[in-house]
């Protein structure tokens, strides 16, 4: 059984991102999985000030805010899965500030397999190529240890619960979940 963390940063709480959050939820939980889904935008996370305090200390923020309860959860979980809409080719603001300030964990983030769930408005991925290598580029700061489980994009989403028109994307969320 393994720990997931999925970090849902799309401001929409009930939005596509989310029910696309669900669904790999849904079947990781059926495969016996334990799953918490932390929505980003109830969160008070600020910007990495890049100052390196967290690299000379051990990995401890300077900042208090939420984001120490998160670098828990993140350090326990076996698998955490980034979600977000794409805004403007690539990650909400919310969850972005999240991407920025686990540089704390550089040193201390081993052993996690990573997942991105993402939804946009393009009819297909030609819109997604940066948020995927965002997303890749992200997991090649970490070590060896650090894998990518796979990525899934829900298309033509401009409006609330429009993935759920998508059959076939609601299912391959389903089975990414049961397939941890």
């Amino acid at each position: 059984m393994s720990n997931i963390l999925i970090l849902m940063g799309s401001p929409r709480k009930h939005g596509n991102t989310s029910i696309l959050c669900d669904e790999f939820a849904r079947g990781a939980e059926e495969a016996g999985h334990r799953v918490e889904k932390i929505n980003i935008a109830d969160k008070t996370i600020k910007g990495c000030l890049g100052c390196n305090g967290c690299q000379r200390n051990g990995g401890k923020c300077v900042q208090h805010d939420d984001m120490a309860e998160l670098y828990s959860k993140i350090l326990s979980a076996d698998v955490i899965v980034l979600a977000s809409p794409i805004y403007y080719y690539t990650w909400t603001a919310q969850l972005k500030a999240v991407i920025d300030r686990t540089y704390a964990l550089l040193s201390t983030m081993h052993n996690k397999v990573f997942y991105l769930l993402s939804t946009c408005m393009s009819p297909d991925e030609s819109w997604c190529k940066m948020m995927l290598d965002s997303f890749r580029n992200y997991l090649a700061c970490y070590d060896e240890t650090v894998t990518e489980g796979g990525y899934l994009f829900g298309f033509e989403t401009g409006e609330p619960g429009d993935v759920r028109k998508s059959e076939a994307t609601m299912q391959k969320a389903y089975e990414m979940g049961k397939g941890v």
